[in-house]
């Protein structure tokens, strides 16, 4: 059943960490069950989460149990989602760590062209690690400045203007197919993506880690937009507004990052 289920996540087009993460947890609550997946109560999902000391742990693990037997109820016949009565993990959310301007600008002044637009679309776009991996030239209108990020975190597609700096690294792109190509011509995974920004990152002395370009264009976005959360939120792709309230809260701070976050793309 979990070789299906990890299946179903790679058909998803989910990165191998994450498929790992998942996978993993329904593991070890299978064994906390004694393989008694089906037969599971809301009780038993209480007891294995009191187990995780950690109320992030506790948090994903709810997280993750509850798209398990989505899927098993749709795909193996279980009846009933145990993790339904449980009540919600509360736990805190923590600000965003946006790199500095030195370390986006080296980041984005070396290096070659693919990796520049991988760092380019996580810093002006604000697209994350699986959204570069699956960016389709199809979706990509260098004339009217935007680009649709198809299939986003939730299955939920958005429309982000592209920037007049990320136009200039997306020049020359096919009309159609990967704009992140692999060395064999075709698409790359989130895992090279995450590869491709580390090693660039290393290379330059850089300590950050990619999602952290999206922070970059999630609180630049916040100070262009000066507190409308809506915006912020619809560009970001956040399914919960307390999500973006965390962005908002740097609004005004510092030195932009991002010169014209919302001018370059008129």
């Amino acid at each position: 059943m979990l070789e299906a289920y990890a299946r179903y996540l790679t058909a998803r087009s989910m990165s191998r960490k994450t498929i790992a993460r998942y996978v993993g947890t329904a593991q070890r609550f299978a064994d906390f069950v004694d393989g008694e997946l089906e037969r599971a109560t809301t009780l038993d999902v209480e007891e294995f989460l009191l187990v995780q000391t950690n109320p992030k742990t506790r948090h994903a693990y709810r997280s993750d149990l509850h798209l398990f037997y989505r899927w098993a109820i749709r795909r193996c016949g279980f009846s009933v989602n145990p993790v339904d009565d449980t009540d919600p993990v509360r736990v805190g959310r923590p600000l965003p760590r946006p790199l500095s301007v030195d370390d986006v600008r080296a980041a984005l002044s070396c290096g070659e062209r693919r990796t520049r637009r991988c760092v380019g679309l996580g810093v002006f776009a604000g697209l994350r690690i699986g959204e570069i991996a699956r960016l389709d030239g199809a979706d990509v209108s260098l004339y009217h400045r935007e680009l649709v990020v198809r299939g986003g975190k939730g299955d939920k597609d958005r429309v982000v203007p592209v920037h007049a700096e990320l136009a200039l690294l997306l020049d020359g792109i096919a009309a159609r197919g990967p704009v992140i190509v692999g060395h064999h011509g075709g698409r790359v995974t989130a895992d090279t993506v995450g590869d491709i920004i580390r090693r660039h990152f290393a290379a330059l002395g850089i300590i950050g880690t990619p999602h952290q370009l999206r922070h970059v264009f999630g609180t630049e976005a916040a100070r262009s937009a000066a507190g409308d959360l809506v915006t912020v939120a619809a560009l970001m792709g956040h399914a919960s507004m307390s999500t973006t309230m965390g962005y908002n809260g740097w609004t005004g701070k510092g030195r932009p990052v991002i010169d014209g976050m919302f001018g370059g793309a008129a």
